[in-house]
C-alpha cells in the first residue's frame, strides 16, 4: 500500500456456513468513501437487494471504523454499525464510541460484515486476523453486562473489544441497540435486532495491528497542536463536558424550550420547572460519580461511572446518563427523580435498548394511558401516569421481554400507535419510526431539517444546520464556506437548501474519519484535512474533495432508501414536533417550522427530483453509475 490510515482489507463472515472471505480494497475506494458509514454504504449497496427482510438472513450488518480510528488523533475513536434498519425499513447507520473501534482496526480490518444466520446462538472472535466461531448457548438470555463480563473473563485483558446484545436484541425489538464497554451504545436504528435475527450474540475483536502514517512530521505537528489546544487553550465546551458530562446543558435546554416536555406537547414553565430539571442535570450526578473516563483517543473525557443503590437494594455501577437519556426519561415523562433516571439508563444498557426510542415510546404510552387507550391492566398493574418514576423500569422490562403492554411498545411508538388505533398516531413523535431526540425543531429548526431529510431520520448528530444555529462553529469549514448567517436568521426558511447541502456533505465526510462531533467541537479549530493528508499521504486532498465524498455518501444512502420505496412523506415530522399547532407561550411560542419549503430547496440543491430520487446527472457526476444502474 502506498497510502496510510487503513489496513487495506475488509472481512465478510457468513454465519450460515461459518465461512469467511477477505477482500482487498483499492486506494480509490478508500479515497471516495473515507470510512465509517461511507465505506459501509459502498459495501451494503453492492450486496443488498431491495426488498429484503431486515430481520432475515439476507440482511448484512457491518462494523466499520473511521480513517483516524486507531491512530493518536484526538476525539477520533468512533466507528459505525451499518445494516438495513428494521425500524425504518431503509438505510441504517449508528455511531458508537467506547474502545471497540481501535480494537477492530487493530484486528486487521477496515470493516467486518456479517451475513446469513447461525443455526444456534454464536459469538465471533476476531484476533489479529484469525476468526473463531464460538457457541453462545450459555450467553443467550444474559444481559449485555453479564455477556461482556463473561467474554472478558474467557478471553482476557483490557485490549479486548466486545460488541454484544442483551435480551432486547434477542427478542428482536426494533429499538434494540448494540453495547460495548458495558454501556456505550450503537443506539439508533434498531440494529441490535439485526444481530439477534442472526443469532449473533457478540462480536469480539483484538489485535496489535496499526495503520501506517505517511507523513510523521506533519502528523506529530497536528497532535502537538491538539495537546496544546486541549490543555493550554481549553474551550469552555471542553471544560463543561469534562466536568459534568453531556447533561450539563439540561437545565439551559429546558429554559429555552430546546428539550421537549411531556411528549412534546407542553412547556417547562407550566409542567416541568427549572428546579425539577436541576435535580437530574449533569451536576446532580457528582455525589454518585465513582470515576470519570474517556472513550478511545479522547482528551475531553465526558463520561463517568456512577455508583448507586437501586430500588431492590442492589449496589449498581453504571454509566452516567447522557443528555438524551436524561431528557427522554426526565422532562419527556415529567420525571425528576435522579435514582429513577439512573435505573432506567442501566436497564436499557443491560437489555440493550436505545434510550431515546425507549423514553419516547414510554412518553407516548403515558399519553395513551391518560387518554384511556392503555389501561393499568394492559400494563400488568403498572401505573403509567405522568411523572410516575416507578413506572420506568417495569415498563422497560415488559418491552425487553415483550410482555403485557410491552409487546405493543417493543417496536417503537409508530408501530404501537398503529396497533392501538383510535387516534394514537397523534402521540407518536417520530420520523420514519425513529423517536425524535431531545432537541426541538421549534427551537432549532436546523435539527428538524435533518430529522426529516437525512436518509437516517430522527437523528440529531446528522443535524449540521442545527449545530450552527446552536452557536457552534467549524472554523476549518468556515474558512471556505461561511455559515454564520444561519444562527442569525434561523426562522427564515428561504434559501436553506444550499447551506444544508454543504454542511451535510461536510458532516458525512468527517463522520467517516471516526471523529466524535462533540469532541471535535471542543477544539477551536480541529485540523481535519491537515490530519487526513498526513495520515493517508493524499497531499492534494482538499475541502472540495471532502465535500464530494460527503455528497457521494449521502447520495448512495438516499438511493438505498429510494430503492426501498421510501419517500419524504415516510419521514415527515408529526405536526406536534413541527409546531402544528404551535406552543402558546415561552421562547418558542407561535413557531411552526416549514420543513416542506426547506425540502424543496434542498432537493433542488442536491439535484434530486420532487420524490427525493437523485438525478442521473448527479449520479454520473459523483461516479456512482456503476453502482446505481436504474
Amino acid at each position: 500500500m502506498n497510502f496510510g490510515g487503513y489496513m487495506g482489507k475488509i472481512l465478510f463472515v457468513d454465519l450460515t456456513d461459518k465461512t469467511t472471505r477477505e477482500q482487498e480494497l483499492d486506494e480509490s475506494t478508500y479515497r471516495r468513501y473515507i470510512g465509517g458509514y461511507g465505506l459501509g454504504a459502498r459495501i451494503l449497496y453492492e450486496f443488498l437487494k431491495p426488498g429484503i427482510d431486515p430481520l432475515g438472513p439476507d440482511n448484512m450488518i457491518g462494523f466499520v471504523p473511521g480513517t483516524f480510528t486507531g491512530t493518536k488523533a484526538h476525539a477520533a475513536g468512533r466507528f459505525h454499525v451499518v445494516a438495513k434498519s428494521p425500524l425504518t425499513g431503509g438505510w441504517g447507520d449508528s455511531s458508537c464510541g467506547g474502545n471497540f473501534g481501535p480494537r477492530l482496526k487493530g484486528a486487521g480490518y477496515d470493516g467486518v460484515f456479517f451475513t446469513g444466520r447461525a443455526e444456534k446462538p454464536v459469538y465471533v472472535y476476531l484476533d489479529d486476523g484469525r476468526v473463531e466461531f464460538h457457541d453462545a448457548a450459555d450467553l443467550w438470555g444474559k444481559d449485555s453486562a453479564d455477556t461482556e463480563a463473561s467474554l472478558r473473563e474467557k478471553h482476557g485483558g483490557k485490549s479486548l473489544g466486545v460488541m454484544c446484545i442483551g435480551q432486547a436484541g434477542e427478542n428482536l425489538l426494533r429499538i434494540a441497540c448494540i453495547i460495548n464497554d458495558f454501556g456505550r451504545a450503537a443506539g439508533r436504528m434498531g440494529l441490535g435486532a439485526v444481530m439477534g435475527s442472526k443469532n449473533l450474540k457478540a462480536f469480539v475483536a483484538s489485535g496489535a495491528g496499526q495503520a501506517r502514517i505517511m507523513d510523521q512530521e506533519v502528523y506529530q505537528e497536528q497532535l502537538d497542536y491538539m495537546v496544546h489546544n486541549i490543555t493550554k487553550e481549553r474551550t469552555p465546551m471542553a471544560n463543561r463536558l469534562s466536568a459534568t458530562g453531556t447533561a450539563t446543558v439540561y437545565v439551559q435546554n429546558i429554559s429555552i424550550q430546546d428539550c421537549p416536555v411531556q411528549n412534546w406537547r407542553s412547556i417547562g414553565a407550566e409542567k416541568y420547572s427549572l428546579d425539577q430539571a436541576t435535580k437530574i442535570a449533569g451536576p446532580a450526578y457528582a455525589p454518585y460519580v465513582k470515576r470519570p473516563y474517556a472513550c478511545a483517543q479522547c482528551a475531553v473525557a465526558c463520561g463517568a461511572i456512577v455508583e448507586f443503590t437501586d430500588s431492590e437494594g442492589r449496589t449498581r455501577e453504571s454509566h452516567r446518563p447522557e443528555y438524551e437519556t436524561v431528557g427522554a426519561f426526565g422532562s419527556l415523562c415529567l420525571i425528576d427523580d435522579i435514582q429513577a433516571v439512573m435505573e432506567a439508563n442501566e436497564a436499557c444498557n443491560r437489555y440493550g435498548m436505545d434510550t431515546i426510542s425507549t423514553g419516547g415510546t414510554i412518553a407516548f404510552a403515558m399519553e395513551c394511558f391518560e387518554k384511556g387507550q392503555i389501561t393499568r391492566e394492559d400494563a400488568l398493574g403498572v401505573d403509567l401516569s405522568w411523572g410516575n418514576k416507578d413506572a420506568l423500569v417495569p415498563i422497560i422490562e415488559q418491552m425487553a421481554f415483550r410482555r403485557g403492554i410491552g409487546a405493543v411498545l417493543a417496536d417503537g411508538s409508530r408501530r404501537a400507535a398503529a396497533a392501538l388505533g383510535r387516534g394514537a398516531e397523534e402521540f407518536a413523535i417520530q420520523a420514519g419510526g425513529m423517536e425524535l431526540p431531545m432537541h426541538d425543531a421549534r427551537c432549532w429548526p436546523g435539527f428538524g431539517y435533518s430529522y426529516a431529510l437525512d436518509p437516517t431520520p430522527g437523528i440529531h448528530c446528522k443535524g449540521p444546520v442545527g449545530f450552527i444555529e446552536h452557536g457552534w462553529t467549524d472554523r476549518q469549514f468556515e474558512e471556505t464556506h461561511s455559515m454564520r448567517h444561519l444562527a442569525e436568521d434561523k426562522y427564515n426558511y428561504e434559501g436553506k437548501g444550499e447551506p444544508l447541502k454543504l454542511l451535510s456533505h461536510w458532516y458525512h465526510f468527517f463522520n467517516g474519519t471516526g471523529l466524535c462531533i462533540l469532541g471535535k467541537y471542543c477544539y477551536y479549530r480541529y485540523p481535519t484535512l491537515e490530519l487526513l493528508r498526513a495520515v493517508t499521504g493524499w497531499k492534494d486532498f482538499d475541502m472540495e474533495e471532502a465535500l464530494a465524498v460527503g455528497e457521494r455518501v449521502n447520495t448512495l444512502r438516499q438511493q438505498f432508501n429510494v430503492n426501498e420505496g421510501i419517500t419524504y412523506d415516510d419521514f415527515k415530522l408529526p405536526g406536534r414536533a413541527a409546531g402544528l399547532p404551535p406552543l402558546h407561550a415561552g421562547p418558542t411560542a407561535g413557531v411552526t417550522v416549514d420543513i416542506d419549503k426547506v425540502r424543496d430547496d434542498y432537493y433542488k440543491a442536491m439535484d434530486w427530483d420532487a420524490s427525493g430520487r437523485p438525478s442521473r446527472r448527479a449520479i454520473e457526476r459523483l461516479g456512482l453509475q456503476e453502482l446505481i444502474k436504474a
